[in-house]
């Protein structure tokens, strides 16, 4: 009668037992021989990519932040980090409503200026409506500023000039209900 006890298994066994006491058995190097990793400088390191800002399904990276940031301060030395990102966020709010409503040319990819310039010009700007009494008024205030010419030749002119300002605020009061109802997440530290 032959007994197999498996000299495969046994094998194994035999060669982790050997290991181990090996490891067991090998001097640890002496303290003086060991590194003192408190004496190791810390390695550079830079944050190169993370998110600034979530916008319902929507993400602002450093590096698009940097670049609009970098953009807006050479044209206006004082402008600030927040009111930047604020301005990004708006931006892609009116992005998605507009994409939403399929503005833009079919099948190509619009130039964001112009899906924002079309989203204003169908939403908000047929919205803005200002009566002649309005218009005259403003006649009347800066009739200096018309080089005395008669109302009806700068009547346009001055409904512009009113309508830029209502738009504006329009606007802005149609953000600020995007904003209510989007889901927004600002991660940006000021000293970014």
């Amino acid at each position: 009668m032959s007994l197999n006890l498996g000299v495969g298994k046994n094998i194994s066994v035999i060669i982790s037992l050997v290991v181990t006491c090996y490891l067991l058995l090998v001097p640890c190097p002496p303290e003086s021989s060991r590194i003192d990793l408190s004496l190791v400088p810390a390695a550079y390191s830079e944050v190169l990519e993370r998110i600034v800002a979530i916008v319902n399904d929507e993400v602002v990276l450093l590096s698009e932040y940097r670049e609009v940031f970098e953009a807006a301060r050479k044209t206006d030395a004082s402008v600030e980090g927040d009111r930047v990102l604020d301005e990004m966020i708006n931006r892609i709010l009116i992005l998605e409503q507009a994409r939403r409503l399929r503005l833009g040319s079919s099948g190509d990819v619009a130039d964001d200026d112009a899906l924002v310039k079309e989203y204003i010009d169908r939403r908000i700007r047929p919205l803005v409506h200002i009566p002649i009494e309005e218009i005259e008024d403003y006649y009347i205030k800066n009739i200096e500023r018309s080089g005395n010419k008669e109302f009806y030749d700068v009547k346009d002119e001055i409904e512009n000039i009113l309508s830029e300002g209502y738009l504006q605020r329009k606007l802005a009061g149609h953000i600020q209900e995007l904003r209510k109802k989007a889901f927004i997440r600002v991660q940006l530290n000021n000293a970014e």
